[in-house]
């Protein structure tokens, strides 16, 4: 799963290593610890998203929402992530990054992508992602 982090400002999004799936409790453990190690006041979660709404991916990550905002103190949001998975592919592709170390980098880039467009619509005051 990727991580991302963004400045106090909300002007910078970084992404940082991914985190196995090791469940819905470990993943929120691990969190938990990156927002203490970060000091975060929220964390943004990405859903992927079907017609029916209820594929596995869905599930897998609705699983580990309802973990996080159990075990978390901060606001935990939920964003859509279509199609960021294609756009971190293809900026490894214009950065010219060997195709085997994609499979090490793209989640966690795709996360630096939610993180950015949800602080972006956000700024803008629209309210883009729901709890």
């Amino acid at each position: 799963m990727g991580v991302a982090v963004c400045d106090a400002r909300e002007q910078v999004a970084t992404a940082l290593e991914a985190i196995a799936f090791a469940g819905p409790e470990r993943v929120a453990e691990q969190v938990a610890s990156l927002v203490r190690t970060w000091e975060a006041e929220g964390v943004v979660v990405g859903v992927p998203r079907t017609r029916s709404g209820k594929g596995p991916g869905e599930r897998r990550v609705r699983s580990v929402v309802g973990a996080l905002r159990t075990r978390l103190q901060v606001t935990v949001e939920v964003a859509d992530e279509w199609g960021t998975t294609a756009a971190a592919e293809e900026l490894l592709a214009e950065a010219k990054v060997p195709r085997r170390r994609w499979r090490e980098l793209v989640d966690s880039l795709a996360a630096r992508i939610i993180l950015e467009s949800f602080l972006a619509v956000r700024s803008r005051g629209a309210g883009g992602a729901s709890r």
